[in-house]
């Protein structure tokens, strides 16, 4: 059966057939990590015509970027490729954290984003502190940006998608 997904999504590839239409925004997610199977944000945002590209979170491209890098010496050689492969991920809670908004432009770039996304979780503390210098960032580095702060609830399910709506029509324009 897996052969035969793959042999169908070549097709689809082949004949330019995707999963939303080809001028649809493209979207990068950033921010808080979404523990499954909190998807509102991505829900919304593919409901409302775009798609999401990329994922930048723990949970997304954090989770298997940069692995640990192999070595055939001694066991404390290895575990000093596991504690640097650790401590240069560039997470959220990790502060200075400076390379960050740059890790999200080469990601926008490598994804062809339109727009970013900067999700937070009302409940995470680290987060709300850095959006503005990352926007600001993301700004002169040309990709169009929106905050969205939310929890795991569907109560705001309908303000964020004015929010979100207002943000895919800038990009159209």
């Amino acid at each position: 059966m897996l052969n035969e997904l793959c042999d169908e999504l070549d097709k689809r590839v082949a004949a330019g057939q995707g999963v939303a239409p080809a001028n649809a925004p493209r979207i990068l997610i950033s921010g808080n990590p979404m523990a499954i199977p909190n998807w509102k944000l991505h829900h919304i945002v593919e409901t409302a015509g775009a798609v999401v590209v990329c994922e930048e979170s723990c949970t997304g491209t954090r989770f298997f970027s940069d692995l640990v890098k192999p070595t055939k010496k001694n066991l404390d050689e290895q575990l000093k490729a596991i504690a640097d492969r650790c401590m240069n991920i560039h997470c959220a809670c990790f502060t200075p954290n400076d390379e960050r908004p740059d890790d999200v432009v080469r990601l926008a770039k490598e994804y062809q984003a339109d727009g970013v996304i900067h999700y937070n979780l009302h409940s995470a503390i680290p987060m709300p502190m850095r959006p503005l210098k990352w926007k600001n960032v993301w700004r002169r580095k040309g990709f169009r940006c929106c905050e969205s702060e939310t929890d795991y609830s569907d109560e705001d399910a309908g303000q964020l998608r004015t929010r979100i709506e207002a943000f895919l029509e800038m990009i159209r324009k």
